[in-house]
């Protein structure tokens, strides 16, 4: 029997909503509040140790799987981004080197913008298309 081997992937994944930059922000640019606007994901919480701990870390709950917690690696309001690689948790220790970036771009001012979700990591096979289409997709029922 065969082992596959991990490869290196960029997943990006893209849509754009008939809203402003800003306010398409404002849901996701939170990175305690992705539970808020992603259908996968049923709670985002701060760890008991953040207060001695100087990285930003949130631990999702997604059903029916063990907790995942990710670290922020930088955060850009003004320019409606921000990046978190993943840090502790059984889905990380199969995936590889995983690290992430969501961007608001505006396309039109006031009127339309373009939310990019990027992934980075190794595995078998893609681990995130579904994912961040499943995220992308509940922004644009929010955002008609």
């Amino acid at each position: 029997m065969a082992v596959e081997k991990n490869r290196q992937w960029k997943v990006v994944r893209t849509i754009e909503l008939n809203s402003s930059a800003e306010k398409v922000w404002n849901t996701v640019g939170g990175f305690y509040t992705l539970h808020l606007w992603h259908p996968d994901i049923k709670k985002a919480e701060i760890g008991k140790d953040q207060v001695l701990n100087p990285e930003i870390r949130r631990i999702l709950t997604f059903p029916g799987q063990l907790t995942t917690t990710e670290q922020l690696v930088f955060m850009d309001n003004q320019n409606f981004y921000y990046g978190y690689k993943w840090h502790a948790g059984a889905w990380g220790e199969k995936i590889k080197n995983y690290h992430s970036e969501i961007r608001v771009i505006e396309i039109e001012v006031d009127k339309k913008c373009m939310v990019q979700w990027t992934g980075h990591f190794f595995y078998t096979s893609d681990a995130l298309s579904q994912f961040y289409e499943n995220g992308l997709t509940s922004l644009l029922k929010r955002f008609k």
